[in-house]
């Protein structure tokens, strides 16, 4: 990296510290498809691996005042993706499985985390349970079964007993709802990240 790109990220890592989005979405673009290939290498899973990039990106931005003074920003971000990927791998292996994880099992698949990582993993999903906490009842049963339980919409219907382009409407005004929530307390951007998946 010569001396002009290093000045031009540093004042890109300064834009976004400050909340500047249009910045943010720079750099969301020049990292997206190292962090996508890191987690594809892995997971084998295209769905799976966009999802990572959105967290692993919305984790950058709650985390962006610590952007002006990181010395290896990629590193930095290589150890977010890093610990993104286990804890995907790890819900898999529990989904599988359909049984507790071992202690070994968690051992291996949990890497070294650091207190601030446990803290902004904690502040993410309380905005996220908030949003959710403040949907109509039939909203709130639709997101939980399929956005929490990975069911099919279809399958969503039938349980709740409603037609499956009901549920699609309440699925629509839930995430709405959500992004809306997020917006305010994240900034859009970080809620574009959190909500793009949708249908």
């Amino acid at each position: 990296m010569n001396v002009r790109e290093l000045h031009t990220e540093t004042d890109l890592f300064r834009a976004i510290a400050s909340g500047n989005e249009k910045a943010f979405e720079t750099l969301f673009n020049k990292y997206r498809n190292k962090v996508y290939t890191i987690a594809f290498k892995i997971t084998g899973s295209e769905e799976l691996s966009e999802e990572i990039v959105l967290d692993v990106f919305l984790k950058v931005w709650l985390k962006r005042e610590q952007l002006p003074g990181l010395e290896y920003f990629t590193a930095w971000l290589f150890t977010i993706t890093r610990n993104r990927v286990f804890k995907t791998l790890k819900q898999l292996a529990h989904r599988a499985t359909d049984r507790p994880i071992t202690e070994e099992e968690e051992w291996l698949l949990t890497p070294a985390d650091t207190s601030s990582s446990m803290l902004l993993e904690k502040e993410y999903r309380q905005i996220l349970q908030d949003a959710v906490g403040q949907l109509s009842p039939q909203q709130k049963k639709v997101y939980h079964l399929i956005k929490e339980h990975g069911m099919k919409r279809e399958e969503a219907a039938k349980a709740l007993n409603l037609s499956p382009e009901t549920v699609k409407r309440h699925l629509a005004e839930a995430m709405q709802f959500i992004r809306t929530y997020c917006s305010y307390h994240l900034g859009t951007y970080a809620a574009l990240l959190i909500i793009k998946e949708l249908l």
